[in-house]
């Protein structure tokens, strides 16, 4: 049995390798003679190496070239590098196509803009700006800025009519998108409106022609650009799914990012023109699969997206491209990211060169150029219109937009009466109405050339936010100066603004609370009057601020201020205002004297006040807290008037008070400044000035004298307690602050300030603090923790403090 199975593995083994041929039945003779061709002699000693076979070059083909450029986000960037290594080296671009960021970059080109050109938008910092979604602080009215409510999170609400419960319901409004895109529409409007007009709507008659894709969300299906406005198909192109509002065309169709169903659109320039050639530039993330960690916007994109094909037809094309791991919107490195493109396009330029025998040499790429820009209309403004707003507030809208404002410039037909303006009028009207918060864009601006009048009109479809806004804030401490702060916000817009406020902030030590209103009246100059009741409970009776040495100095009071207020105001510009306000109210005092139960402490003094003051202030700091850079500049004038009573250990006993009329007149003065030639250097260095007159009386106890007189805090910190020291009727103050720029929005800042009272009512009169923080500016709030020194000629009063977020301090009845 053994020998026979012997026998059947050796007749299987033979069968195994036995010539295939030997089993055939048809076509035995043409494979019998291939073998026989690849047989060799067998040859003893040394063997024989093989020869190396090299691949059969591929002729080079003559023709048109196309560019694809593949979306990616800031890794698109690495296109402009391509590009300018292709017109470098003479290598012809017939049509352009691109998704995404690809889209842009092509639109740039067809429009005619050189790399170099391209280059300049990115390293300006312009791009990182437009995607932010933030508008310049620049463009804020400075009345419109709220240094008292330190909002991190605002949501908006709506009252509806509930038709089932048949009554009114207040519903959350969830944002349209995550960034504003007000930045990006109008630098897409400011880049392509004159050649959107110059081609006629026809991109095939731009500079280059062009394609760009982008996606209907809808109809779950890519939609192809290749006619009407330019700077619309880029948009709706690079619109990123929840990151950036969807845009909708002429046809109704609502469109986002073409990178959902084509990353890569070599295949509209095949259907539409048939280059002979076509280029492909790639810059792609490093594909990861999507975890349970991954972030939301990367969650998204995975649902809503096709894979894309990012091959060319065989033979028909070569690729210049990579793999980074890199931010969606990171365009911090966008130098490098360009070189990239750059340095890759030179790597592949022999293949290519020898793949593509077709050249146009840079004087005729600048010479089409230069033609196509030469037909290029002034971008200037003739007409405004607004739609989706109810007449007083499209009266609201205009005038900020200054539609109705008296005309800037006649246009070139000679006796036309024609409002026109430059590009940079546009947007800066057009931002300081975003700036406002109070208006959303429901779609893309349209514009439109007006050949007969050789300006553009453009057409806002705006809509006012939800009139309910709730806002959350406050400071998170290690010392007792911890506090909530939350708020409501009522709007209503007209021919004027009307809002209406809650205000409250809860904390241990402090707590404020605001009821008020503001009635805005729009002009050339915009005035408003503002009336409000406030309620301030301060206390350092109990509770750490942060002491490491002993405080010597400090003192323990509770100070309880109601009063009222109003305030008529002028813009007199757009960061100055000049305002004339009265408050009126109490100021109640309560410590423990010495005459007391240990632990007794009751009101000692009470202030019923009257007080004016007029003040002019123009502000260009760029932060509320920790600013770096810009300057501030306030003058005022007060008065105040009142009766004073106070408690004495013989009024204690006899339980009555004594009482006196207060008065007195001052005025004061405030510079702080960062120089603006410093605002991109690693260091800095800010100084401020302050200067107080007063003619400020003695109350009947040392308390209220100090309490009531003005007081010197340049630091959070000095303003969370009550140092006698830095009270004064009559002071000049001056500091200086250094900050160090160690990463993106992390400083270390120090400062240094020096306090001179009246010499002649006090033998010490000089006082100094210092501060050292480490600062890291959130979206939502400053994180610091700083050490602060008061008093330099002993140990005493050093406080270490971490801080997060804005502690609110509310304002004062007596104004200073």
């Amino acid at each position: 049995m053994k020998s026979f199975r012997i026998f059947l593995l050796i007749i299987f083994s033979a069968l195994l390798l036995s010539p295939a041929e030997l089993f055939a039945e048809g076509g035995a003779e043409p494979l019998l003679d291939t073998v026989a061709e690849v047989r060799r002699p067998i040859i003893t000693g040394r063997p024989a190496v093989a020869p190396i076979v090299e691949p059969v070059p591929l002729p080079a083909v003559e023709g048109r070239v196309g560019l694809v450029l593949a979306g990616g986000g800031a890794r698109g960037l690495y296109h402009i590098g391509v590009i300018e290594a292709l017109e470098q080296n003479n290598i012809p671009i017939d049509y352009v196509s691109g998704t995404s960021m690809g889209a842009i970059v092509a639109a740039l080109y067809a429009a005619g803009y050189t790399t170099g050109e391209m280059r300049d938008i990115v390293t300006s910092g312009a791009v990182e700006k437009w995607v932010s979604g933030q508008i310049d602080d620049k463009y804020k009215f400075h009345y419109n800025t709220h240094p008292d409510k330190p909002t991190m999170l605002s949501v908006y609400a709506e009252r509806e009519y509930d038709t089932v419960k048949h009554k009114r319901r207040v519903t959350v409004q969830l944002p349209h998108s995550m960034v504003s895109t007000a930045q990006i529409d109008m630098a897409l409007v400011e880049l392509f409106a004159a050649a959107s007009a110059a081609c006629g709507g026809d991109f095939d008659r731009l500079m280059v022609p062009f394609r760009c894709v982008a996606t209907d969300i809808n109809a779950h299906s890519p939609v192809t650009f290749a006619e009407g406005d330019l700077a619309l198909a880029v948009r709706a192109s690079m619109s990123y799914p929840t990151l950036f509002q969807p845009v909708e065309d002429d046809k109704g169709r609502v469109l986002v990012d073409g990178g959902c169903y084509d990353n890569f659109p070599w295949q509209a320039l095949e259907d539409d023109f048939c280059p002979d050639f076509l280029i492909g530039s790639q810059c792609l993330e490093a594909l990861q699969p999507v975890t349970q960690e991954s972030r939301l916007e990367k969650q998204i994109m995975a649902l809503v997206t096709i894979p894309t094909d990012y091959t060319l037809p065989e033979g028909k094309g070569l690729i210049i491209g990579r793999k980074v791991e890199s931010g969606l919107l990171d365009f911090s490195v966008g130098e490098q990211t360009i070189e990239l493109g750059y340095k890759d396009a030179m790597a592949k330029m022999p293949l290519l060169q020898s793949r593509l025998a077709s050249r146009r040499d840079a004087g005729e790429v600048e010479s089409r150029r230069r033609a196509f820009r030469a037909s290029l209309p002034e971008l200037v403004f003739g007409e405004g219109k607004i739609s989706g707003l109810s007449s007083r507030a499209e009266h609201y809208a205009a005038t900020t937009l200054a539609f109705e404002q008296p005309r800037r410039r006649r246009s070139k037909q000679a006796g036309d009466a024609r409002v026109q303006f430059s590009i940079a009028e546009v947007k800066d009207h057009f931002y300081s109405l975003m700036a406002t918060e109070n208006f959303s864009q429901r779609s893309f601006p349209q514009v439109r050339y007006n050949a007969e009048h050789q300006d553009f009109g453009i057409l806002y479809d705006l809509a006012i936010k939800p009139e309910l806004r709730f806002s959350i804030g406050g400071n998170l401490s290690s010392t007792a100066y911890n506090q909530i702060y939350v708020g409501m916000n009522y709007l209503s817009l007209g021919r004027q603004a009307q809002s209406a406020s809650v205000d409250i902030a809860l904390g241990p030590v402090s707590t404020i609370a605001e009821v008020g209103g503001r009635t805005v009246f729009l002009g050339r100059t915009p005035t408003y009057l503002d009336y409000s009741l406030h309620l301030s409970r301060r206390s350092t009776l109990h509770g750490s601020y942060g002491n490491v040495t002993p405080s010597r100095s400090d003192l323990e009071v509770r100070l309880l201020e109601p009063f009222a207020s109003v305030a008529f105001g002028i813009a007199t510009t757009r960061k100055s205002i000049l305002e004339l306000g009265v408050n009126a109210g109490y100021n109640f005092i309560s410590y423990e004297a010495p005459y007391d139960e240990p632990g007794a402490t009751h009101t000692r003094d009470r202030f019923r006040f009257l007080a004016s003051r007029l003040r002019f202030e123009h502000s260009r700091l760029d932060k509320m807290l920790y600013p770096t850079r810009g300057n501030r500049f306030a003058a005022s004038l007060i008065g105040v008037w009142g009766r004073d009573k106070w408690q004495t250990a013989e009024s204690f006993a006899t339980k009555s008070l004594c009482g006196g009329h207060r008065g007195w007149l001052g005025a004061k003065v405030e510079w702080e400044h960062y120089p603006s030639n410093w605002s991109k250097s690693w260091f800095t260095v800010g100084y401020s000035l302050e200067a107080v007159y007063t003619n400020h009386p003695d109350f009947g106890t040392p308390y209220a004298t100090v309490l009531t007189a003005p007081r010197y805090s340049p630091l959070p910190h000095a303003k969370m307690i009550f140092m006698p020291q830095f009270y004064a009727n009559r002071y000049a103050a001056v500091g200086v602050m250094p900050t160090f720029s160690l990463v993106k929005n992390l400083y270390l800042r120090g400062g240094f300030y020096a306090l001179l009272r009246d010499p002649l009512v006090a033998d010490e009169y000089m006082y100094y603090m210092t501060d050292v923080s480490f600062v890291y500016h959130t979206r939502v709030g400053a994180i610091s923790l700083s050490v602060t020194k008061y008093d330099l000629k002993t140990w005493n009063n050093c406080y270490v403090t971490f801080n997060f977020g804005y502690p609110i301090f509310g304002k004062r009845g007596l104004y200073y």
